[in-house]
């Protein structure tokens, strides 16, 4: 979904207020990769809804599948932006299936946030080991994803009276 001019307001460190425009900015491409319906539906509802953050979602149920549908967007000279992966998942679990990613050069540079109910230091640790730009513990949250977007190149928070908007280059 293509937004025609976005203008947002930012305060500058010198507080003088700038208007920037960022024209013919186009909604992230989010994959949520997550085997329980329950949870990828209360992650959808949760930043869609509560946090009202507008992105493109795309649903994958397991690891494979999201490898799978990474791949075919590739082909058609699409990316997705960020992919939120679920650790504890049947048979391809979200450790495995980052690892896989990053062995994958077509796809080895995708964003990756961890999402789990688990606030286990090994799986922080091996989450930063495998390359991923954060960590985020469940229920997911704007303000949670916030503090991680600056090191995600290409992608960007826009936040206005309208709403929040989760942007790409274009």
């Amino acid at each position: 979904e293509r937004l025609d001019i976005l203008r947002v307001d930012v305060l500058a460190a010198d507080n003088d207020e700038i208007r920037m425009t960022a024209s013919e900015a186009h909604l992230a491409n989010v994959l949520l990769v997550d085997d329980r319906e329950a949870d990828a539906e209360l992650t959808r509802i949760l930043l869609q809804v509560r946090d009202k953050l507008k992105f493109n979602l795309i649903i994958a149920r397991g690891g494979q599948e999201a490898l799978d549908t990474l791949r075919a967007w590739a082909e058609r000279g699409e990316t997705v932006d960020l992919l939120l992966l679920d650790i504890n998942m049947p048979g391809m679990d979200g450790f495995e299936m980052l690892e896989r990613l990053r062995q994958d050069q077509a796809l080895r540079h995708t964003a990756v946030v961890m999402c789990s109910g688990s606030t286990y230091d090994d799986d922080l640790a091996r989450a930063e080991k495998l390359g991923a730009a954060g960590y985020m513990v469940k229920p997911p949250s704007l303000d949670q994803l916030k503090p991680m977007l600056p090191a995600i190149p290409g992608l960007h928070l826009h936040q206005d009276e309208a709403g929040n908007r989760l942007t790409r280059a274009a």
